[in-house]
């Protein structure tokens, strides 16, 4: 990886390879120099007779590298500190414009001396770069100097890229300027990296091998006891095979939960707690190994597959007070959890009164309790019986039912 140098440094690695074939037989091109100027720059110059004839490279595109930019790995842990340091692929694209006069056809001898030189070194090495920063060792790039192109793992390789006629003339309009004779080339791929501290894991300090009978563990159901849904205190039904061993949990939402003591190797009972928080996960059961020194993690014998569950929020008998509807909510609404209380009109009020007030809450702050109760202000709502629902992380509580009515939990005011 390289600094944000590496894109200057590549132009004059260019440029230096450019500039070491301008002195070679046949006919050398007499005074003739390399540039790194606009190519308007370049016609004002040959106007004034400054610069008689040459050869100029400007960089006119830069491109992401998709080979390099797909790279899967996460930047970030799940709490957000760099796992590793955030890098940019890119594509240099290159007009390498030869100038001069054109009697003596010098810009035809200039770029055929170019595309030679470009054919011959189509990689930047490491000595190329270092070459280049010490011959171009002026003022206005001894910047240059804490370019770190050269220890970049991927080596920077150059290839014609020629452009259609119509691309060619798409490009010399927006230059700006009368078409030079010129050559398109690819410069990839250049991996920037930001100098950003990352967390590194610790060293392992021992290793313990241990040998055992592979464990196999399919869970191909997971279901409520009795139908419903799952909700804080249902019990899960979990069927598969193998899913019982000499220790068994069952991972909810992060959480651990035992199995009940009449489970079996084809069938788990257990029970959720108000632990698991409300909203979509996983269910998965995991066999472990006997508990080792105390501070050593939990070793995993093995585990099955992921089974998706969702947990859907309780709401209990809405209470008021002076200034407030309280609504009870199971299991509570924890840490960066959002939630939304739900009041719909079933009876009472006028016409032109409200048929719907939302109550929206969170995210609940990290270092902040629970939320076992949340409130509406009374303010927002008028006389009536108002049926109540809450919806935690977009699961909603489901309503009671008196035969084919829902009918609660509600709340009326007078």
């Amino acid at each position: 990886m390289s600094n944000t140098l590496a894109v200057a440094a590549v132009t004059s690695a260019v440029r230096y390879v450019l500039h070491q074939s301008l002195g070679d037989e046949p006919a050398p091109v007499g005074g003739a120099d390399v540039t790194t100027l606009r190519p308007a720059q370049v016609a004002e110059l040959g106007n004034v007779g400054e610069v008689a004839a040459g050869l100029n490279v400007y960089l006119y595109q830069v491109t992401p590298n998709h080979a390099w930019n797909l790279d899967g790995l996460p930047t970030r842990h799940p709490d957000g500190s760099l796992a590793r340091r955030p890098a940019a692929a890119l594509d240099l694209h290159y007009l390498v414009t030869a100038y001069g006069d054109e009697e003596a056809l010098e810009p035809q001898r200039l770029l055929a001396r170019s595309t030679l030189a470009l054919a011959a070194t189509p990689v930047l090495t490491k000595s190329v770069i270092q070459d280049a920063v010490a011959t171009f060792d002026t003022e206005a790039t001894d910047f240059l100097d804490a370019a770190d192109l050269a220890d970049q793992d991927e080596a920077v390789k150059i290839t014609p890229t020629p452009l259609p006629l119509e691309e060619l003339s798409k490009l010399w309009g927006v230059l700006g300027t009368p078409y030079l004779l010129s050559q398109t080339y690819t410069a990839t791929v250049v991996l920037l990296q930001a100098g950003l501290p990352v967390r590194t894991p610790m060293p392992v300090a021992s290793r313990a091998l241990a040998v055992r009978p592979f464990s196999r563990v399919l869970l191909d159901a997971v279901a409520v006891a009795g139908g419903g849904p799952a909700v804080t205190g249902a019990m899960l039904v979990l069927t598969g095979r193998g899913l019982l061993g000499a220790r068994t949990a069952v991972r909810v939402a992060g959480e651990r939960l035992a199995p009940d003591p009449s489970s079996r190797t084809d069938r788990l009972a257990v029970t959720l707690t108000d632990a698991v928080r409300a909203g979509v996960h996983g269910v998965q059961v995991v066999h472990e190994a006997a508990p080792g020194a105390p501070g050593e993690p939990v070793r995993v014998l093995g585990r099955s597959d992921t089974l998706p569950l969702v947990v859907r929020p309780d709401v209990g008998t809405p209470t008021t007070t002076g200034t407030h509807v309280e609504v009870p909510v199971t299991p509570p609404v924890a840490a960066g959890q959002r939630a939304t209380v739900s009041l719909a009109r079933v009876a009472g009020g006028d016409d032109a009164d409200p048929a719907l007030v939302e109550e929206h809450t969170g995210p609940v702050p990290e270092a902040g309790p629970p939320l076992d109760r949340l409130d509406v202000p009374l303010a927002a709502l008028t006389p009536g019986t108002w049926m109540v629902r809450v919806t935690v992380d977009g699961v909603a509580s489901l309503p009671t039912m008196s035969g084919d009515t829902y009918d609660g939990p509600s709340v009326t005011l007078p």
